[in-house]
């Protein structure tokens, strides 16, 4: 191992990975009095209006959620909200920067359409709204792209619906879950630590093209993957989510894939259906044959909460170490900046 490969870190992408355990305990502090205006209020249907990394955290609550909440939750990316939105609608517009046109364009829409509305920002155009129209706001710390404040981006939609009433939740699950992340955190941050699986994984799938396959009860892990390694790491990334992917894409590893180099990684949860697990069995072997498979990980801790976040933990370091491999700076995202750019002088909204 290059003893100097954190020296591409320029911008200190591994710290910020590495307090994700702190992000969702501040975060879900941050939320009791953010949310305070909202208690007692039980919406027909939440939606989360964000993109990229601020609309992450509403993926994983969907997740995590899911038998929950007593009502539809929905995530919306893009300008326009779904058309049954109305006055009896939770809408939470998420935008780190508060810049974002997508999450502004929604805010507006949302007041159009009389439904409640909160909003989740660290600051930018989508403050001032909130302050304009006396909505709440739950204020994030600056300091961090998008996708390095997972933490409280899933911690202050979390601690909307506990600490409004609206979902049922065993107060030690987020302290559970974040003194699990700690000591993974502590293994994962050690570049030189021989059993260092975030790291090895990096080097396994250095010259190859990521594929993260998972059960429904991880897809939103899955998705996060993805996007750590086109973000983190410069690199093309795919998802298949069983049993779906095995009614279908796995037809895929019939062809002949001269000039393609997958390399595949399997998410694993006890909490996920046995019939999932059996279709593992049978994919591992199909995978297998190719010579294409990675690695398998399950996700660490009795409950869904702490098995998603140790996964996220993992693919988040493991992305980092991906791009320092590869001689990049995890941080930069200069195609995105560029598209901002080149849009802002067309007049178009970014």
């Amino acid at each position: 191992m290059d003893p100097d490969l954190l020296k591409h870190d320029s911008s200190g992408m591994m710290s910020k990975v590495g307090s994700l355990p702190e992000q969702l305990r501040s975060g879900m502090d941050l939320a009791v009095e953010a949310w305070q205006p909202l208690r007692g209020f039980m919406p027909d249907d939440l939606v989360v209006a964000g993109m990229g990394g601020s609309a992450i955290g509403a993926e994983i609550l969907r997740t995590f959620a899911d038998d929950r909440l007593p009502f539809p939750m929905s995530i919306c990316r893009g300008y326009n909200l779904p058309r049954f939105v109305g006055e009896g609608s939770l809408v939470i517009c998420s935008s780190y920067s508060g810049n974002t046109a997508e999450a502004l364009a929604c805010f507006d829409s949302a007041l159009r359409s009389g439904a409640r509305v909160g909003c989740v920002c660290s600051g930018g155009d989508l403050l001032g709204k909130a302050k304009e129209h006396s909505i709440p706001c739950l204020k994030l710390p600056t300091g961090y792209p998008p996708r390095a404040a997972v933490g409280y981006s899933f911690a202050a939609l979390l601690g909307l619906v506990v600490h409004t009433g609206m979902m049922e939740y065993r107060e030690d699950e987020v302290a559970e879950c974040a003194e699990i992340l700690e000591g993974l955190s502590r293994v994962y941050s050690e570049v030189g630590a021989g059993g260092n699986a975030a790291l090895l994984m990096a080097k396994g799938l250095l010259d190859r093209i990521p594929l993260v396959y998972c059960g429904t009860c991880l897809a939103a892990v899955a998705l996060r993957w993805k996007n750590q390694f086109c973000e983190n790491s410069k690199k093309l990334a795919f998802v298949g989510i069983l049993p779906e992917m095995t009614h279908n894409d796995i037809m895929g590893w019939e062809i002949d894939r001269k000039g393609i180099e997958p390399g595949v990684v399997f998410l694993r949860s006890s909490l996920e259906h046995p019939g999932v697990a059996a279709r593992f069995t049978f994919l591992r072997d199909v995978v297998a044959r190719t010579g294409s498979f990675c690695g398998e990980f399950w996700g660490s801790g009795p409950g869904l909460l702490a098995q998603i976040f140790s996964l996220i933990l993992l693919g988040d370091y493991a992305s980092v170490y991906l791009a320092l491999l590869r001689g990049l700076d995890p941080t930069p995202i200069e195609t995105i900046d560029e598209m901002k750019s080149r849009l802002e002088k067309e007049n178009l909204e970014a």
